[in-house]
């Protein structure tokens, strides 16, 4: 086969998109997808699919895709977002970004006509009204938890990736205590396209191409419940160091999740006023903080949110049975993050010393190499060095901490004040409405008024 041939349409539920014989579903509670303006879900339809396959041709190194739908309206914000991306797609598959760019800049793209369809809804929305794309992690549950005390009501919604093996399981135990406590029920996407962007299971292997877009996705696939909830704003968790870059091999500019950035995020916020006639905006409440500060922030002012605290992935057996597989990068710089907060990781389920020598390749400040992306910057690398160094302080002695205290203890304290106001700083913010953040601001000077 030498080009690349996407096949959808709309369903009750939501919408199909069918490749190699394979059919693939975007599906939303029956209520929410049925009560959504037929004219409304016309330009989503188109938009998703899109966004959701335009990867394809890189992955399976075609130069063509063919499509049976129109051409989407918001296509040149999709090629800016997949083209920023590619640096960091190339970096973690050990493959070069100007190949990807010129495949990508050689695509040839067919639809079935010429016909841009212009978005015309307008929603109607209320000020006191938000939906948290809600994943447990540490920052969407300080998102819910901050919205919630803004007065913003936040809703809960959650998009099922099935490339995350034991993910969705453990969520919808979590949801269900969540809904218990908070009166806030999760409402899910069924995601099976996701399969589109499974290396392995497409049989290409692992790769990281696919995945740049999820964020811009995931804002446009939350407007149908945004509608149910009179929602006017979308919020995602994405917090300061998502801005973090660095240079590739090739000296082009690497974001380890440019669909994050706040850059980027106004663009996102641009294409959800477009597709609502201004009704829905897209930020962050807490892209002033850095990952500690939001550890520290969530566990301290939000206790009760805190203990449903869930960041890995699960992809492994390992995760089979509990949220967390304790034997990843993340599992590890959650552990040392809530030590360092003054935390005892035990009480969300984190039930192993992660800070002992077997673990000592998921940290870059020893020169790990199962590392994220991030972790390999400057600003990773110092988190990590503030981290160990609030655990030491804490009288943490296990054993990473005792190589800590050898080989970095000095630097730490000879930057403390530098590292404090780095990661306890609280910086400026892009993506809110200035009365939102003048409000969340002061939240956060009030609890880290007192760190450790």
């Amino acid at each position: 086969m030498s080009n690349i041939i996407i096949n959808a349409r709309q369903t009750a539920t939501g919408f199909e998109i069918f490749f190699r014989g394979s059919k693939y579903v975007v599906n939303y509670p029956d209520e929410i997808w049925q009560g959504y303006p037929q004219e409304a879900k016309d330009i989503l339809f188109e938009n998703l699919v899109y966004a959701e396959t335009v990867h394809l041709p890189l992955t399976f190194r075609k130069g063509e895709i063919r499509y049976n739908v129109s051409p989407p309206f918001f296509q040149t914000q999709f090629f800016q977002n997949m083209v920023m991306d590619l640096p960091s797609c190339a970096d973690v598959d050990g493959t070069y970004t100007s190949e990807l760019l010129k495949e990508f800049m050689n695509l040839k793209m067919r639809f079935k006509d010429n016909d841009i369809r212009f978005p015309s809804y307008r929603e109607e929305t209320r000020d006191d009204s938000s939906i948290v794309s809600l994943s447990f992690g540490k920052d969407s549950l300080l998102t819910w938890a901050v919205c919630r005390e803004l007065g913003l009501n936040p809703q809960a919604s959650y998009i099922v990736e099935p490339v995350l093996l034991y993910e969705e399981k453990h969520k919808d135990v979590l949801a269900k205590e969540f809904q218990k406590e908070f009166g806030v029920e999760l409402q899910k996407i069924e995601h099976t396209v996701g399969h589109l962007r499974d290396g392995p299971r497409l049989g290409v292997g692992k790769t990281e191409i696919g995945w740049g877009l999820q964020s811009t996705q995931y804002a446009m696939m939350l407007l149908p419940i945004a509608h149910k909830f009179g929602a006017k704003y979308v919020l995602f968790g994405n917090e300061q160091s998502c801005g973090e870059h660095y240079y590739d091999r090739e000296g082009y500019v690497c974001y380890p999740a440019y669909d994050q950035c706040h850059i980027w995020t106004t663009q996102i916020d641009s294409i959800t006023r477009q597709m609502t006639g201004g009704g829905v905006r897209t930020m962050s409440v807490i892209e002033p903080l850095n990952d500690i500060a939001v550890v520290y922030i969530l566990y301290k002012r939000y206790p009760e949110v805190a203990k449903y605290h869930m960041s890995c992935f699960v992809e492994t057996e390992a995760g089979k049975d509990t949220r967390w597989c304790m034997d990843c990068s993340v599992c590890t710089k959650m552990y040392l993050l809530i030590k360092a907060s003054g935390y005892d990781p035990k009480m969300v389920g984190l039930t192993r010393n992660m800070l002992t020598m077997d673990m000592r390749n998921y940290f870059s400040l020893f020169g790990g190499s199962e590392v994220q992306t991030y972790a390999l910057t400057g600003r990773g690398r110092d988190e990590q060095l503030f981290g160990f160094y609030l655990a030491w302080k804490n009288g943490d002695r296990s054993p990473l901490v005792e190589e800590f205290e050898k080989r970095f203890l000095d630097e730490a304290q000879g930057r403390e004040d530098e590292l404090y106001k780095t990661f306890f700083g609280i910086n400026e913010a892009i993506t809110m409405p200035k009365h939102i953040n003048d409000q969340a601001v002061s939240i956060y000077k009030e609890v880290l008024s007192d760190v450790p």
